[in-house]
């Protein structure tokens, strides 16, 4: 029987999914967008699958880099369990595939699942200080910019110090961390405090490469570099129905996007990646209709792909996704 908590949380997802598609398609003239999805530069294709491959290999260029305080992984070992999470997280619910991913890593690897899981928590703090300074710069850039979108610069900017200060404050203090969690769970069981220092000791662990300011340097390059070929994405899926756009506009896109996708949602991200190119394109007079034909072009574009070359490396182990899935939340 499904849990009270994973309930509510399916129907947080199918709400959230729900506003975020009516909100796309309020108003939308479905002939008009039709005729665009029909008309489009489809070769854009082509260029588009070369940049989302770059994208995913940069992602397991920089996990590399993370989990050396663990050892030396070389990328094809990180492929299989990578493509595998992120398939699975376009086609189970509660984003089961970032479970499915460190339990197939550590069991590939060797290592603990605890000490994976502080990579990945890593990697997303990663992520979002990339996200949140590529939005604040491109906005910066578009003066034009609506009131609210300017707002959101100034706690982008906010957010960003802020997941620097903690990550370095933790990487070169862990103790003042430890003592803080000593006082915060002296009331809860004997388990769980264990629990928890065992996780802050393994985090510790991961944050290590941010002291070495050669890898933190590369660790910043290339988290930024995987958003602005993010970017380069959301530029094509436009100019695929449209004429070229300003890069900066595609950086916002992929801002909101990447805010829109972490909010509770159905498997596969359809409605909030909808929501997002609408949100952020209309303000600067793009017709409703070719930012929704462009969304629907960055959706499938990474959800064909993406579930394929998944669904091939997990037939090649002769697994089964569900069972993945079971096994992965069992361990949680």
């Amino acid at each position: 029987m499904p849990s009270l908590k994973r309930l509510l949380s399916l129907l947080a997802a199918v709400v959230f999914t729900s506003a975020a598609l009516a909100f796309a398609l309020r108003e939308a003239d479905f002939a008009r967008l039709w005729h665009t999805l029909g008309s489009g530069r489809h070769w854009v294709l082509l260029p588009f699958l070369a940049l989302l491959t770059l994208f995913y290999l940069s992602n397991a260029a920089r996990w590399r880099l993370l989990l050396r305080p663990f050892g030396d992984f070389g990328i094809r070992r990180l492929l299989p369990s990578m493509s595998i999470g992120f398939a699975a997280n376009n086609l189970l619910p509660f984003r089961v595939g970032e479970l499915i991913r460190v339990y197939l890593s550590a069991r590939d690897l060797g290592q603990a699942r605890s000490g994976l899981l502080m990579t990945l928590v890593l990697e997303r703090m990663l992520d979002l200080s990339a996200i949140l300074g590529i939005y604040a710069v491109a906005l910066a850039m578009l003066p034009q910019a609506p009131a609210l979108m300017r707002t959101g610069m100034w706690v982008a900017a906010l957010a960003i110090a802020g997941i620097g200060i903690g990550l370095l404050t933790f990487a070169i203090s862990p103790r003042r961390v430890n003592r803080l969690w000593c006082m915060i769970a002296a009331g809860m069981p004997e388990s769980a405090q264990a629990r928890g220092e065992a996780y802050l000791a393994q985090l510790a662990r991961a944050l290590t490469p941010l002291l070495v300011p050669s890898s933190l340097s590369m660790l910043a390059a290339q988290s930024v570099g995987r958003w602005l070929l993010a970017a380069g994405l959301a530029w094509l899926s436009l100019y695929a129905y449209g004429d070229a756009i300003a890069p900066e506009l595609a950086m916002v896109v992929i801002g909101v996007t990447a805010l829109a996708v972490s909010l509770p949602s159905v498997p596969g991200f359809v409605g909030p990646i909808q929501a997002a190119f609408v949100f952020a394109l209309t303000p600067f007079g793009i017709a409703r209709e070719t930012a929704l034909a462009a969304s629907i072009l960055f959706l499938l574009g990474h959800w064909v792909p993406v579930t394929l070359a998944g669904a091939l490396m997990l037939a090649s182990r002769h697994e089964s996704l569900r069972r993945l899935g079971r096994e992965a939340s069992a361990s949680e």
